[in-house]
């Protein structure tokens, strides 16, 4: 019977072989970033559905953001840890910069610009600074790996925080109810790792080179992976809904700024914290890492300040250039030319007061 050291030992060193660096993570990037075009091109077609009430629009905008953006975000975790594809999500604010006004004509005001800027530098400075590295787990060892005691402290203060976005979604004003809104289903899709750990059983079914610690026995003969899947399809599609929501009363320029940079930040932390993928990484890794994510809550600090004033000044004209020629809308010509002022559905009733639950 072998020593307890040389057991130790065995097991630090079979451990180790599990992990390797990942020579295709930029396959994963690439990958990422025609799924952050599809979705940004999904979630402008949602916002375009409903300021100019065209319903043929909310169709395609979930096939792109429910099927096509996916697809590729599926894929991409095949090829780099999470702590690298949660980042890549600021590329959609990146395109929703560049297209936005021209697709849904919105102004891009000086705080949208800078907060966009500082958003996607801190995406890539996060991607630079995030764990390249790719780790063979077992089913078991996926479990271990979500009951530890620090992911359980993190389910904890996610769901605290989960509720106390709540409460301003219901109590708060019309602007904080809805940026809370975009910010939790933003929180709710960057919790993916039971989507990465999902993928990487999922290479047990085609890839007979797989470690044997990882696919023995085959994972999907246990409930484990079918579980980890409905966790993702409910988290994903709360998500999506929460920020069709908030697109009818935010142009998208705010509303899916807020919304990824938010799933950026929860991306990264749920990585670090529940998959571990912080763990063995030096000190300079972790704090340029920090800096990333400081660089965008910085941007969405920005981003929240100045969109009231912009609101104030431009939010009666926010449908004018998406309802026709000239900006005369059907309401306005029934009215007998009268523009009418545009009021965007929320989560209010008619009077503004009594909130609705979602």
């Amino acid at each position: 019977m072998l020593p307890l050291e040389d057991l130790l030992e065995a097991e630090r060193g079979r451990r180790l072989a599990m992990v390797s660096e990942s020579s295709h993570w930029w396959v994963g990037v690439l990958l990422d970033m025609l799924a952050t075009l599809a979705g940004t091109v999904g979630k402008q077609l949602l916002r375009l559905a409903a300021v100019s009430g065209d319903t043929r629009y909310y169709p395609l905008g979930l096939f792109c953001t429910a099927v096509i953006d996916p697809a590729f975000d599926l894929s991409a975790y095949s090829f780099a840890a999470q702590s690298i594809i949660a980042p890549c999500a600021g590329m959609v604010v990146v395109w929703n910069v560049l297209l936005a006004p021209y697709t849904l004509k919105e102004r891009l005001t000086p705080s949208r610009l800078r907060g966009a800027i500082l958003i996607c530098v801190g995406t890539i400075v996060v991607g630079l600074f995030g764990n390249h590295n790719d780790v063979d787990r077992s089913v078991k060892e996926y479990l271990e790996l979500f009951s530890r005691p620090v992911a359980i402290v993190y389910y904890v203060a996610f769901v605290a925080y989960s509720v106390a976005m709540v409460h301003v979604i219901l109590r708060r004003g019309r602007f904080a109810s809805n940026v809370a809104l975009g910010a939790l289903g933003g929180s709710l899709a960057g919790n993916m790792f039971t989507t990465k750990a999902v993928v990487e059983m999922a290479d047990c079914l085609y890839d007979s080179g797989k470690s044997e610690d990882g696919c023995e026995p085959n994972p999907f003969t246990t409930p484990t992976p079918y579980l980890f899947a409905f966790v993702s399809l409910s988290f994903a599609t709360a998500a999506l809904y929460m920020l069709a929501v908030g697109l009818r009363s935010f142009e998208g320029l705010f509303m899916i700024t807020v919304f990824e940079g938010f799933m950026i930040i929860f991306g990264a932390l749920s990585g670090l914290v529940v998959m571990g993928e912080g763990e063995g990484q030096l000190a300079l890794s972790l704090l340029g890492y920090a800096l990333g994510i400081g660089f965008i809550l910085l941007g969405l600090g920005i981003l929240c300040r100045g969109e009231p004033a912009f609101r104030q000044e431009f939010g009666s004209g926010e449908r004018a250039a998406l309802t026709g020629a000239g900006g005369a809308s059907a309401e306005c010509q029934a009215s007998g030319g009268e523009q009418p002022t545009y009021r965007p559905p929320t989560l209010y009733g008619a009077n503004g007061a009594t909130p609705q639950k979602l």
